[in-house]
Formats: structure tokens, sequence, C-alpha cells
């Protein structure tokens, strides 16, 4: 029997669900969660799992601070699904409004959260550069060789394929053998094995062109305004350097894929489409270089997914907030009374940062 009416609490819970399901990267990284409430721009201190060095012994002891550390993580995120609702599909079954409306919101709000993750490849310095040879697993090995001589524990090793990398090991014994595990859905499906010590998953969100051929620009500065979607370039590579719809940028941790074809003149471009909003005015900003499909590799505590709930806002007097494990999902209902509408409002807030950039390798190309 139907149920009267989707409370805030009913659909906050169900999303927490979906959310967690649809993820792969936020499912495999170092997380950080507490109740305290925060809002976008907050910054949260965080503790760092605690390093130690064995010491000879000598006839006595040496002590050694057991302070995990801490690190200041910025709670600067904010992703937000709001969708009109009738009064028809808020006495739906949980079930199927889930399956009609809150499935698909969840997964567009997990795919930017997995994104942003992927997106600290901009901060990793060890690379590997791809070899293209479909029956060798030579990236990989180098991937975990690198993490071998960074002395990275063995356990909680993990590396997420971009498709291009993972379709191109595809046939080889290996990655043939797949394995089931993880906590959701989608990481069980994302799983391909362990391979070198490496804990192996595909995730779609990983940095890549979207371009059948790469522009020829290899690196530029980015100018622009907070809120539009076009950028002027700079410090262009060469004086008639291409970019190509779909090549990408990485900037302040945000991805941004182009809209259109340019080519530079003098080095300059002076006005090219992206896909979109700039978080913040930029003047011939540095910016991470994506034209190239990147897969990484990492240890779990190389990279922090840090959360905290939305508090309720004031006057609304339909919201709740659902956490677990590590994540807060915040529902508020809404009506707008000229267009005699409801709306639900889905979202959540976090930060990310790269804790120890020694624990990890990319690979490119």
């Amino acid at each position: 029997m139907p149920n009267t009416f989707l409370t805030p609490d009913i659909i906050a819970r169900e999303a927490l669900i979906v959310l967690e399901n649809n993820m792969v990267m936020a499912n495999l990284v170092h997380r950080d969660y507490s109740n305290e409430f925060a809002q976008v721009g907050d910054t949260i201190t965080v503790r760092k799992p605690a390093k130690f060095n064995a010491k000879n012994f000598t006839g006595s002891i040496i002590r050694q601070d057991a302070s995990e550390g801490s690190v200041a993580v910025k709670i600067d995120r904010h992703r937000d699904v709001s969708f009109d609702v009738t009064s028809k599909e808020m006495t739906l079954e949980i079930k199927d409004f889930s399956e009609q409306l809150l499935s698909p919101a969840m997964r567009a709000i997990a795919q930017a959260v997995d994104e942003d993750l992927l997106n600290e490849a901009a901060n990793i310095t060890a690379s590997v550069t791809g070899t293209a040879d479909p029956t060798n697993l030579a990236d990989i090995a180098n991937m975990s060789k690198a993490l071998d001589i960074a002395k990275v524990p063995l356990d909680m090793r993990r590396l997420v394929l971009n498709p291009t990398h993972k379709y191109r090991y595809a046939l080889t014994d290996n990655l043939s053998k797949v394995a089931y595990a993880g906590t959701g859905e989608t990481l069980r499906n994302a799983e391909l094995g362990r391979i070198y010590t490496l804990d192996t998953y595909m995730d779609q969100n990983c940095p890549d062109t979207l371009a059948a051929t790469a522009g020829t620009a290899t690196a530029y500065k980015v100018s622009g305004t907070k809120g539009e979607t076009k950028v002027a370039l700079s410090s262009v590579s060469a004086a008639t350097a291409t970019v190509k719809k779909g090549d990408a940028f990485i900037l302040d941790g945000y991805r941004y894929h182009f809209t259109a074809d340019a080519t530079a003149t003098s080095s300059a471009i002076s006005e090219v489409g992206i896909d979109a909003e700039l978080v913040a005015d930029y003047t011939n900003a540095g910016i991470y270089l994506v034209n190239k499909p990147h897969s990484l590799a990492f240890h779990r505590n190389a990279i922090a997914l840090v959360t905290r709930p939305l508090a309720i806002p004031m006057g609304a007097a339909n919201a709740a907030i659902m956490s677990d494990n590590g994540l807060g999902v915040r529902v508020v209902y809404g009506y707008d009374q000229d267009t005699k509408k409801d709306t639900v409002s889905l979202d959540l807030i976090y930060g990310i940062k790269t804790l120890d950039a020694d624990m990890a390798c990319k690979l490119v190309g």
C-alpha cells in the first residue's frame, strides 16, 4: 500500500543508501566525519594517521610523540540536486520514488564527489607514462613499484583505472579474473581484482579528455570571472596551439572541459567556453592540463574525504538530515507559491585533501 506521504526522513534515509551504493572512489579513501554542523567555507581540522620510526634500542627507549598530527581542510564543495515534484509522486512507495527520482539525483552527486576526489591526481608528483601495450601490465607494475620505493604499506593499496586504461588491459589474464567485494553494488561492479599489490577498480570519472584527438596546447594559464562559463587563455605553449572541445583542465580541484575548439593567436585565446561555472575569479591562474587519460594508484591514507552535515534551514518545516558511515545528506522540501510547485532539494557539503602525495602515483597517457 502506498505511503500517505514521503517525509524528508524517509527520503533522506533512502538517498544516503543510494549515494553510497553509487560511489567508487569515495569508498576507497580516508574519511573524516562528525555530527558537528558546518557551512560551506568552514575550515575543519582533521587528524592524520600516525607515523613512527623504529629506533635502535641501545639500553633505553626513545619515546616518540604518538600524536597523529593534523591538517586543515576547507569544506568548500557544495553539491545540490533540486527538482519539482507533484503530489502524486510524493505519495509513491519509496521504492518507486527512488527509482524515478532519487537514484538519478544521487548518482549525479556521487559522480561529482568521485570526480573531485580523482582530480587530486593534479597534486600527485609520481607518474608513469602509459605504454599503450594491451598485452603488458608493465604500467601497473611500475605504479606498484613507485609505491614500493616510497615504502607505502602493502595493505589498503588501491588502483582506480580510467576506462581507457581498463580496456587497454582487459584481455590480459590478470584483468579477466574478476573478483567481487566492496560495500556497494557500484563498488563491487567496479572491482577488477588484486594486481601487483593493488586492489583494482574502474571509475568512469577519472580525468580524461573527451575529444577524439586532443588539442596541441601543452600548457596555458586561465583568466575568468566567478560564475561565468567562459575563460581566456594566456601563456599558451605555442603561438598557434589549439584546444579541442572536450579537452580539460583542473583548477582549484575542479575539472572543466572546453565546449568548443579554439586556436591561439600569439599564444593567447581571448575566449572559449567551459562546461561548468568558475568557483572564483582568476587572473592568469596556473592549471593542471588534462588531455590524456589518467588513472590513480594510492594508499587509503593518501587522500581524505571530509564531510559534515548541513544545518536545517531556519523556517524549513519539512527538512531532515541523515548520516552514516562518513556521509551526510540533507533533504529540504520547498514550495513556490508563484508556480504552485513543490520542490525536493538534496545536498551535501565536503572537503578534499591530499594527506600524503608520496603515497600515490598516477598513470598518464
